[in-house]
């Protein structure tokens, strides 16, 4: 039962923010971001899996990289016969979960085309041309060049790094 709980209260933060996605399909949910572009936000419905993303490589776009139901589940199962350990994994994820929506609305600001999906999916960019990430998970922001290259920079190098600061 115990199990149960944990798993739907980390399947639910992840919902949640998946949910702050879901572009003209809610409504409501984007508007509770103030100033929120959401043309430039992928359709994510809070209780659907995330898909995997196509850009054309003619314009730099940016997607915003998060960890698998299938991550949270396993980090769960290997915590929970420790209390301890899971309190931090609560706190851990409460603040990845924070950084994720500070990544979010920093793409949002900068006013660029990106996507939403979780570490578990592959972003295909003009043909054979694919990045998959390492491991579900990663969690992190892929720039995808123009001629479909890829930098997969970490969520505080996003944040805070020179060269990703807005102008």
């Amino acid at each position: 039962m115990k199990k149960a709980i944990l798993t739907l209260a980390v399947l639910c933060a992840v919902g949640m923010m998946a949910g702050c996605k879901s572009g003209a399909e809610n409504q409501d949910a984007a508007d509770t971001f103030a100033g929120s572009n959401t043309s430039n936000i992928d359709t994510v419905s809070q209780y659907k899996e995330t898909e995997d993303i196509y850009v054309d490589g003619k314009q730099t776009e940016y997607v915003l990289i998060f960890r698998s139901n299938e991550c949270w589940e396993k980090m769960l199962h290997d915590l929970e016969n420790d209390s301890a350990a899971l309190e931090d994994f609560y706190v851990a994820a409460d603040d990845l979960m924070y950084y994720i929506y500070e990544c979010d609305q920093k793409l949002q600001r900068m006013g660029v085309k990106y996507h939403n999906t979780s570490a578990d999916k592959t972003v295909f960019c003009q043909g054979d041309i694919a990045y998959v990430p390492q491991d579900s998970c990663d969690c992190g922001v892929l720039i995808v060049k123009p001629g479909c290259q890829f930098e997969f920079v970490d969520l505080m190098d996003f944040l805070y790094g020179q060269e990703y600061s807005e102008q």
